[in-house]
């Protein structure tokens, strides 16, 4: 008898889960991307179903290409780049996400670097940026076009929230400027706006298994008040055709960077 009590509930539990929207986790709890993942969920209300919590973006690229149910996702625009091991097929990219410029900040006690000419012409200038071997050559290319003698310095984690007050740097790239002030943001509008990296962000596509508009998602509440209000609409004017377009000819021109 409990037998066939067990077998019903997992029956009802199927029936009660079928048609739900599963958003996949594949990345540092409490990170950027998770949260994103998190606004997802919440935005599909009584749509979504449940997180699936994979160890990386393989896996996750699994899960997108195997689940026989619908599954969402806050992807890095990065892993869409030729060669990259969990790079998905363009049927799976549904959209753009969020984007996030990348402002360059100074620390609030050093006055001369609050001054864009000691930016743009200085002869000693050093800029902080991501460790990151896939944009930081493109950010150090816009960097050096504005001043050729900026130095570029990478930085794991820990030493780069540091770099600034300690005076190991005159200013850094970031996506969230925190409490730092910010002398530009890179939004294609200023210092070099007609350089190919001019308006380059951090940013994520938002890809799944089924059709599914994203502005259902920026329409929502959980979108409104989500905690990154720097990651805003990434190319909403765009059709997803021409959002593929568009981020496939950024990622081209970073590679061509990179290699």
């Amino acid at each position: 008898m409990k037998r066939i009590f067990f077998i019903l509930f997992l029956i009802m539990g199927t029936n009660a889960h079928a048609g739900k929207i599963d958003v996949i986790k594949h990345s540092r709890p409490g990170g950027l991307i998770d949260r994103m993942n998190e606004v997802i969920a919440r935005s599909l209300g009584d749509d979504f179903g449940e997180f699936i919590k994979v160890e990386n973006c393989a896996q996750a690229k699994k899960v997108i290409e195997t689940s026989k149910g619908k599954v969402l996702t806050a992807w890095p625009t990065e892993r869409e780049a030729n060669g990259s091991p969990c790079n998905l097929d363009n049927s799976h990219l549904l959209s753009t996400f969020s984007n996030s410029p990348y402002h360059i900040t100074y620390f609030k006690d050093n006055d001369s670097a609050g001054e864009l000419d000691n930016f743009t012409k200085g002869t000693d200038i050093i800029v902080g940026v991501w460790d990151s071997d896939f944009w930081a050559p493109p950010q150090t290319e816009y960097l050096q076009s504005i001043n050729p003698n900026i130095k570029v310095v990478r930085y794991k984690s820990k030493p780069f929230r540091t770099a600034l007050a300690s005076g190991e740097i005159d200013y850094k790239v970031v996506s969230f400027p925190g409490n730092d002030p910010v002398l530009a943001i890179m939004d294609g509008n200023g210092l070099n706006p007609e350089h190919r990296f001019s308006d380059m962000g951090y940013s994520m596509m938002f890809v799944g298994n089924f059709s599914y508009d994203v502005q259902e998602v920026y329409k929502t509440t959980a979108w409104q008040e989500r905690k990154d209000q720097t990651h805003a609409q990434w190319m909403p004017h765009l059709s997803r055709d021409e959002q593929v377009a568009t981020v496939e000819k950024m990622l081209l021109q970073i590679s061509e960077v990179i290699n």
